[in-house]
């Protein structure tokens, strides 16, 4: 018995939805999982080819991996902040409950092994997802619009960036976000590009985390200059979704390429309405 798992990238806060917001983009992690004679790891990517591999540590949350092959390849960077480890986490416990393993909430699971619930729940429900009060409410990023990945080349450890952030922040600066969340969310279920541009902005965690990458944070300042709608630092960073019109991706990422130089990449994504599937099946 053989089992494919896709499961998309993710691109988490998008400014104002600090850890409870989360898109999930075209790049995707594939997983075959299938019985055999003792258990082996192949994959494309720079991770661990034992049992200390996060996907199959996931795994073994809901079933033994023994006997056990697993193919992964994945088109996801693995720095940036573009959901590699929930995406890992999430593929290894789907494909363990379908190979026969007992799990009645696998988002739920792929959300205490992953610690937070953004990326998680966006890429098993696709879309936009915002997950908050245990609930999750999904949106569709309009089809006129894409986005661009600006990657750099070194990456921020997720506990480095959850450090600089204070325990309490100011009430003007939380009653901001409140404020560019629900222009965001408006924007979005309005297809109206205007307020999407007003809501992509944050005064909680870009800018007090700011030192940790200083190319990606002069590049939020710029990028409506070079063309894009707006972008937000993915995650916890380094990298950068930035917004754009269809119509102008093209000429973007142009720009952005040359404006990034050396220090980083640029990829193309789509926002992806669809998230994880397993044998071709979105389990959303």
């Amino acid at each position: 018995m053989t089992v494919r798992v896709s499961v998309p990238a993710t691109s988490a806060n998008l400014g104002p939805g600090f850890d409870s917001v989360a898109a999930a983009l075209s790049p995707r992690l594939v997983l075959n999982a299938e019985r055999a004679d003792e258990f082996s790891i192949t994959t494309n990517i720079d991770v661990p080819s034992d049992r200390s591999n996060l996907l199959v540590q996931a795994f073994e949350r809901v079933l033994p991996a023994d006997g056990i092959r697993f193919t992964v390849e994945s088109e996801i960077p693995l720095c940036g902040g573009l959901g590699s480890s929930a995406c890992a986490v999430l593929a290894g416990i789907l494909a363990a409950k379908a190979l026969g393993g007992e799990c009645n909430d696998p988002l739920a699971l792929a959300i205490e092994v992953d610690g937070v619930a953004d990326n998680s729940t966006a890429a098993y429900h696709g879309g936009v997802a915002v997950h908050v009060g245990g609930q999750v409410t999904n949106l569709t990023v309009p089809d006129s619009i894409s986005g661009l990945v600006v990657v750099p080349q070194h990456s921020v450890h997720t506990e480095a960036a959850r450090d600089v952030l204070p325990a309490e922040v100011p009430i003007a600066d939380a009653v901001a976000n409140a404020g560019y969340a629900l222009l965001l969310g408006a924007g979005l279920a309005s297809g109206d590009k205007e307020l999407i541009a007003k809501g992509l902005h944050d005064q909680v965690h870009q800018r007090r985390r700011s030192a940790l990458y200083p190319n990606s944070w002069e590049l939020l300042g710029k990028v409506t200059e070079l063309g894009a709608i707006g972008a937000t630092i993915s995650g916890s960073g380094s990298a950068v979704l930035v917004w754009v019109e269809d119509s102008a991706a093209d000429a973007v990422r142009e720009r952005l390429s040359d404006h990034a130089g050396e220090w980083a990449t640029v990829m193309a994504v789509d926002f992806e309405p669809v998230g994880a599937t397993v044998d071709g099946v979105p389990v959303a």
